[in-house]
Formats: C-alpha cells, structure tokens, sequence
C-alpha cells in the first residue's frame, strides 16, 4: 500500500480499492493509525508505515465500527486501539451474534459467492477489539478524537490541530453518494457535524471514501442532506410509504450511486428516523 503525503505531519491512502480510507499521524516520538481496513489490507498497511516515518506506531483511532474500517485491527495488537465506547460495544454485540463462530464464517462465504473480488481481504481474519474507550473526546500528543454520531451512532473525527487537519471517518464520502443505511444512523446527527466541522479551523480533509477534500466539499453535502430532510419530511406528513419516499425523484440532483440499491437503502434508514 502506498501512504501519500498529505501535509507535513500526515500521510493516507485514499485509493479505495481495499476498504475505507486509512492514515497516519506522525506525532513528537510516536506515530498514531487512522482506521485500518480488512484483515489483508490492514496488515499492507501497517508494513507500509516504516516507508515514509521510523517512529513506532504506538495507536490505532478507529472512526466507526463497520468491517472496512476495523477488520484489519489485528496487524496493530500489539498498539492501543482507541475507539468510542459505542464502537466497542457494538463490535461486543457483533461478535455474540453475526461474527459468532460460524456466523462469521457464513458472512465470509457471503462474500466469496455475491463480491469475489473482495473476498481475498478476508483472508486470516481474526476480530479484535478497542483497547481503550471514551465518550465525548480523546487527546494524543495535539490529536483530538472527537464523537459525533451521525453515520453510525459511535461515529468520531479525529482532528490534527497542527496541520489543520481532519480525518472524517464514513461522515465524509467525499465525491459520491454516502451509505447512510445503518441501523444506528442520525441523519439530524450528521447535518450538525458538518456544521460543526465547517466551525472548525481545518483545511484539509480526508474522508472516509473518496479523495482529500476540503470544506467545500462539506457545503454541497450539507445543502444536500438538509435539502433532503426538508423534502423527506414533507413527504412522510404527507403519508407517503417508506417505498414511496425511498424512490422519490424530487430530491436534489447529487452524486450518483454507483449501486442503486445502497442509495435506497439509505433513504429507507432515513425515512424510518424521521417517521418515529
């Protein structure tokens, strides 16, 4: 994996092509990880550290608990693996119930048959959870990690004050439609950490997908998300069903979905937030 050069004390790889977005934050004696993909992937990444910094990485900062961004913990065991609480308690649950022995197996299989080309990231997989937690915010050596719901309710930035900086985790699909489909999503949530991240004092911005943005980025995706509220909103007063709404063509133009499916998907989690 190759780590770019984002500002002095930073380095991502935003390619996409093996899971989430992931980085690395190069502090006064220590190095601390951004998110670390799949079980392959994340141990590409950890080899790929040494090559652009000979401090020790010392933590692991996870954004959020989906798979693309934690089923490659196990290459950082040997780190502190940060994460809110929520995170590890949802990987806690997850682990009692669909990544229980055999259940993960089946998930694996799942991914052999229906995305093939992503089944060799799973290869050795093995969950391994936070070592530490906390709730509001989370300070190393002038990195912040911050909570903010919205994507999934154990959704956190992680801020480098020094670079003006902000790692934005699944908050932030930077160039396309976001997955906005898990249970656990607050789209109320999410518009008010893009108003929270346009108050901050941050230039560059790596996503959780998609390339390095800044905050303009986050203005078409915040007019989005409040212009889709608004209509949502009108619709489910008006009666219409989660289908209904779902399929509604009146939304603002935005980025395409390159998989319908997921796009509808978001909008049924949407409106089913909404019509509580």
């Amino acid at each position: 994996m190759k780590l770019d050069k984002i500002t002095d004390n930073v380095y991502a790889n935003t390619s996409g092509e093996t899971g989430g977005n992931v980085g690395i934050a190069i502090l006064a004696d220590q190095v601390a990880a951004v998110d670390a993909q799949y079980a392959v992937s994340g141990a590409d990444f950890r080899r790929s550290i040494p090559t652009v910094t000979d401090k020790p990485v010392t933590h692991l900062l996870l954004t959020h608990y989906h798979g693309d961004h934690v089923f490659g913990n196990q290459a950082f065991e040997d780190c502190e693996i940060v994460a809110h609480r929520l995170l590890k308690e949802k990987m806690e649950e997850n682990l009692r119930t669909i990544w229980a022995p055999g259940n993960l197996e089946k998930m694996i299989e799942d991914v052999k048959k229906n995305r093939p080309e992503q089944a060799w990231l799973y290869e050795g997989l093995r969950i391994v959870l936070p070592t530490e937690t906390f709730d509001e915010r989370f300070s190393l050596d002038g990195v912040e990690m911050i909570q903010t719901g919205g994507h999934s309710a154990d959704s956190s930035v992680v801020y480098v004050a020094d670079d003006r900086l902000l790692f934005a985790g699944d908050l932030v699909f930077a160039e396309m439609f976001p997955w906005a489909g898990d249970p656990t999503v607050s789209p109320d949530d999410w518009i008010q950490a893009f108003r929270d991240i346009l108050d901050m004092d941050v230039d560059t911005i790596v996503p959780g997908h998609g390339p390095v943005c800044d905050k303009s980025e986050i203005k078409i995706q915040l007019e989005w998300f409040k212009a889709v509220r608004e209509e949502m909103k009108s619709l489910i007063s008006e009666g219409a069903s989660m289908e209904e709404a779902a399929k509604h063509d009146g939304y603002p133009s935005f980025y395409e979905s390159e998989r319908p499916e997921r796009r509808d998907d978001s909008l049924r989690q949407w409106y089913h937030f909404w019509s509580k």
